[in-house]
């Protein structure tokens, strides 16, 4: 099995002046056996708007860092694309009471980093949620659809139908979102082919 790249659990949207903080929460969330992006995981010759891009993308979940008062445009785009990709958003701050969340995130509880502990302890429950065997089963159906994991999230009618194919094998009620997550974690990790499109084709 060829060697894949990175995969996180978390990524850490923050802005510089949280640098130290971001570090703080990390270092406690690693300490859960989680695994965590900040952009300190980029290296000389990458292109860090690319490499925050792919962790983002692929991650389970985003703890925010969120500043006193209104959050910066590259926080609150952050969050918007996790909102939109139906991952679980965790917002931080130092002074909750004197941070302010993006319009449409309004209403989310912001945790004080005292509680960071609770935070990892959910990711980590979350991150447990198929096993092995549930796995081979969403692959198996996977290659059956034959969509592209990119694209599942734009057929609905498709993903649907992987949905249900996967609860009537594994016994299991799992969220749509959550097996595109799992699919694209097994694919950073090298172990999910791609899939067969034409198998789609000849099903359509």
């Amino acid at each position: 099995m060829p060697k894949g790249k990175t995969t996180f659990d978390v990524f850490i949207s923050h802005s510089h002046r949280d640098a130290a903080i971001s570090a703080d929460l990390a270092r406690v969330l690693r300490s859960y056996d989680l695994r965590v992006f900040t952009d300190a995981e980029a290296v000389a010759g990458q292109s860090i708007e690319d490499v925050i891009w792919e962790a983002m993308s692929e991650s389970q979940a985003l703890v925010a860092v969120i500043p006193e008062g209104d959050p910066s445009a590259w926080i609150a785009f952050e969050l918007g694309a996790a909102k939109a990709w139906n991952k679980p958003i965790y917002a931080v701050a130092s002074n909750p009471a004197a941070s302010r969340l993006p319009v449409g995130l309004q209403g989310m509880m912001i945790y004080p980093p005292s509680r960071i502990g609770e935070i990892a302890r959910a990711i980590k429950k979350m991150s447990g949620l198929l096993s092995d065997g549930d796995q081979k089963v969403l692959v198996e159906e996977y290659h059956r659809i034959g969509v592209p994991v990119d694209q599942l999230l734009l057929q609905p009618k498709q993903l649907s139908r992987l949905t249900k194919q996967f609860k009537k094998r594994a016994k299991r009620d799992v969220a749509s979102e959550e097996l595109v997550r799992t699919l694209l974690r097994l694919r950073k990790g090298g172990e999910l082919r791609p899939s067969n499109v034409g198998n789609q084709r000849k099903a359509n």
